[in-house]
Order: structure tokens, then sequence, then C-alpha cells
């Protein structure tokens, strides 16, 4: 069998592998929904549902010690946040559980580290009290109390807004700067463009590395690729601007054969590139074994996240530390390592790790494979 031929089971094989992760995702999600239910405590047993969203169940051992479970989401940075609130017969709230999150893991670590569900204990379903946001974490933690004061009125019985967050004037401004850098990215890249290519091609990336990186935020990454695929997305976000930089970085790609997000706008590109300058080191040929382990690994990740509908699941690139310095231990040990790396090797992590490199090459493959170019026909 040809080198070619594996190439082709391999890439149907994969996109099998995501098709069956996304569906076996979806079953499951729908039968764990009351399981998360009956898990917010061991002391809750009984649990049945009454009417949507509220959920009646007995302390364990007590049967007349009635417990009233309020289910919520409301829409946070990475898609919808869902908390659980416990309310006992006197309205008091006996328990805050955060049930389900898209956000990354760390900014949820600093929301619940700084006590956020846990001002809400003990207080009176009718009088909630004020819980200020987290810095650093705004939207995180809005979504939080915002979902606990939805849970606490299912409870009660209240009527409830399914309001969707209102996009914030600074979040239109960083969607529109994104889709002009990508404009400016094709403007640059065609034949029209009579001035120094190279030139541009770096002023533009400096700039990018600038605003969607230090500055917005707003690099996109795998999980925001699992964001997209899972449909989360649908139920309403903080901000979509990754995920724009996304659509727009696909789309033109498809349309054009170029990948211009990763040449001219990718921030964290542009960090190895001006660390590469400094010392005009030269990238590393890439070999087999170099690519198929990165493809190998994007699959496993995506694969997961899906099935498990959380897209923080799948990030595991530097972006956040690099530019905000929000991330684990072992992503601080590998923005360090890519850091000093960038030194020795130009662009180490979109040569031999970036998962979003991993994509446009399957990309590359299926689009060389199911619509071969005018030469290549002519060729055939």
């Amino acid at each position: 069998m040809s080198r070619k031929s594996i190439e082709r089971i391999l890439a149907v094989l994969s996109l099998c592998i995501l098709i069956a992760a996304w569906v076996a995702g979806g079953v499951r999600s729908d039968e764990a929904g009351l399981e998360r239910i009956k898990n917010i405590s061991a002391d809750i047993e009984g649990v049945k549902q009454v009417r949507p969203s509220v959920y009646e169940g007995h302390r364990t051992g007590e049967p007349d010690d009635k417990l009233y479970i309020g289910l919520a989401e409301h829409p946070s940075y990475g898609g919808p946040l869902q908390v659980a609130v416990v309310v006992n017969r006197d309205e008091i709230i006996e328990r805050v559980a955060l049930v389900q999150s898209t956000d990354t893991s760390t900014y949820i670590t600093r929301v619940l580290g700084d006590g956020v569900l846990d001002a809400f204990l003990g207080a009176s379903s009718s009088n909630l009290p004020h819980v200020d946001a987290v810095s650093g974490a705004t939207l995180s933690s809005n979504a939080m109390r915002k979902g606990v004061e939805k849970a606490v009125d299912y409870i009660r019985g209240s009527a409830v807004e399914e309001s969707t967050v209102q996009l914030s004037n600074e979040e239109m401004s960083k969607a529109a700067l994104s889709t002009l850098f990508f404009l400016l990215a094709f403007v640059i890249s065609s034949h029209f463009f009579k001035w120094n290519k190279k030139y541009a091609r770096l002023g533009l990336l400096g700039v990018c590395t600038i605003v969607l990186g230090f500055m917005y935020g707003a690099q996109f990454s795998l999980a925001s690729l699992v964001l997209f695929l899972s449909g989360l997305w649908t139920k309403g976000m903080a901000s979509y601007t990754a995920l724009i930089c996304l659509v727009l970085a696909l789309v033109i790609f498809l349309a054009t054969r170029k990948n211009l997000y990763c040449a001219m706008l990718c921030p964290f590109g542009g960090v190895q590139e001006g660390l590469g300058r400094i010392t005009g080191c030269s990238a590393p040929k890439k070999t087999e074994w170099m690519k198929w382990t990165a493809r190998g690994f994007t699959l496993f990740a995506m694969s997961a996240a899906v099935y498990f509908r959380n897209p923080s699941d799948a990030q595991f690139e530097p972006f956040g530390m690099a530019f905000s310095f929000i991330g684990s231990t072992a992503i601080f040990a590998l923005t360090v390592l890519i850091v000093v790396t960038s030194l020795v090797i130009k662009r180490p992590w979109c040569t031999l790790l970036c998962p979003i490199g991993s994509l446009f090459e399957y990309l590359t493959f299926m689009r060389t494979w199911l619509v071969p170019s005018k030469k290549r026909k002519a060729e055939q």
C-alpha cells in the first residue's frame, strides 16, 4: 500500500473518530444531566424533576426534610456556564455548585478560590447578597452570579427572562479590528499589493502580536475549534472575537489555499519570530514522526473535548500564559521552554507542536485530494 493511500485512510479515519465522539458526546450529555444533579451532594437522595430546571429531593435518611435544586446557565466567555443551587424548606441556600463550564479552568479556579459561590451559602433565597466580580475573571464570575440568581428564581417560581449577553462596545471593536487585520493580510498577499511584501508582513505581524495578543488576548486555539464544532457558541458567549478569527482564517484558507493567519496574524507566532530574529536562527526540518505526533495529539485532544462537551479540555497551548500570565504550572513550564527554544529554532511551537498547524495540514491534504487544482487535473 502506498504512502498516499495510508494517509487517505488515516484522514478519513480521523474524521470518523471526531464524528463518533461528537455523537457519543451528545448522547452522554443528555443522559448525564440528572446524574450531575444527583452528584451535587452525598446528603441528597430521591432526586426527581418537578418542573423545568427545578428538582426535588430530600436529605439522606430524612424523607420529610425536603430540598429543592435549581439548575440554570448563563453565557460566559467561552459559552454557557451552568450552576446548581440547593435550597431547604426555610428558603435558605445550603449549597451552590458549578455543574458545567466551557471556560478555561484557570479562570474558574480563580473565581471559585475567591469565594464567589460560597458568598451565597446561608443566605435567604428571597434576599441574595451582592457579590462583586473577580478582577481578571470578570466574565466568568458574572456568569456564576447570574446563574445563581436564575436558579433561585426557578425554585421560587419566578418568571426568568432568558437574556443573552449584550456585547460591549469593546467587544464589537475587537471583532471589527480583527476583521480589518484579516482584510489587510489578504491585500498584502495579493498581486495587487505593489509595495514590499516582506516588511508589510512583518509590520502587520508585529501589530497583531501587540493588539490581538497582549491587549485583547484574542488568539484562537484548539479550544475555539472545539467550541465551534460542538455548537455551544449558539447558546451565547460574552466574547466572539477568537471565534471570528477562527472562522475568517478557515474561510480565507478554503477560498485561496493561503494560511494567512499563521503567516501574518498569529500573535504567538509573532513572539517566536521576533525572538528568532535576535539570533538569526532557522527552522528545523519537520520529520514524519514530528508531524504525526502533533497530529495524533491534536486528534486525541479534540475527540476528548468534543465528547465531554468541554472546549477547555483541548486547550494545551501556551497562549494564555504568554500574553495574560494565566495558566497552570505545566503551561508555564511549556511557555518558558518555547520562549527559550525560539532563540535557537525559528518558530519551534509552530513547526513542531501547534495543533492549528495540524488542522491546516489536514485541510490542505483533504482539499488537494478531493478538489485537485487545474494543473493537477491536466496532469492526470
